[in-house]
């Protein structure tokens, strides 16, 4: 697993698109290890640092957390190689379910690599890869 990699919990899949695509569709089709892009959005009129999460068939997935919004887009708009893969879908097991997606990023320029089970995975996305950790990440990143 790539030292540079983390993961992040996306926000906003249960809402569809403007287009009328469904991000809950697009989310069943989505695998691990599949490609997405991430798209800034500065003419949202909710956030202008707003960064959407684009799946590999150019359907809007939902948007990187607010609170990771800026960096990661300020990243993007200095012209880093950002890179991102589907870590997992949330709920995909379960019939039924609202789903969520959470990425897996590289912003090196690597292609980013799923974790593995056992040696740091979490079972929690939510928690994985956040607090100290995210906080250390990002310090040797800058």
């Amino acid at each position: 697993m790539g030292w540079n990699d983390f993961s992040l919990p996306a926000r906003g899949e249960r809402f569809d698109n403007e287009d009328g695509t469904s991000r809950q569709a697009e989310l069943a089709r989505c695998r691990p290890g599949e490609p997405v892009r991430l798209v800034r959005q500065p003419e949202n009129p909710h956030d202008p640092a707003a960064v959407a999460i684009i799946s590999a068939r150019g359907v809007q997935l939902g948007y990187i957390p607010a609170d990771r919004a800026v960096w990661i887009g300020s990243k993007i708009d200095r012209g880093y190689d950002v890179r991102v893969i589907v870590e997992r879908v949330k709920g995909a097991h379960l019939s039924g379910a609202t789903l969520g997606l959470v990425i897996r990023i590289n912003m090196e320029g690597d292609d980013p690599e799923l974790p593995e089970r056992g040696r740091g995975w979490s079972s929690n996305p939510a928690t994985a890869q956040t607090g100290v950790e995210f906080k250390s990440m990002v310090s040797r990143m800058v």
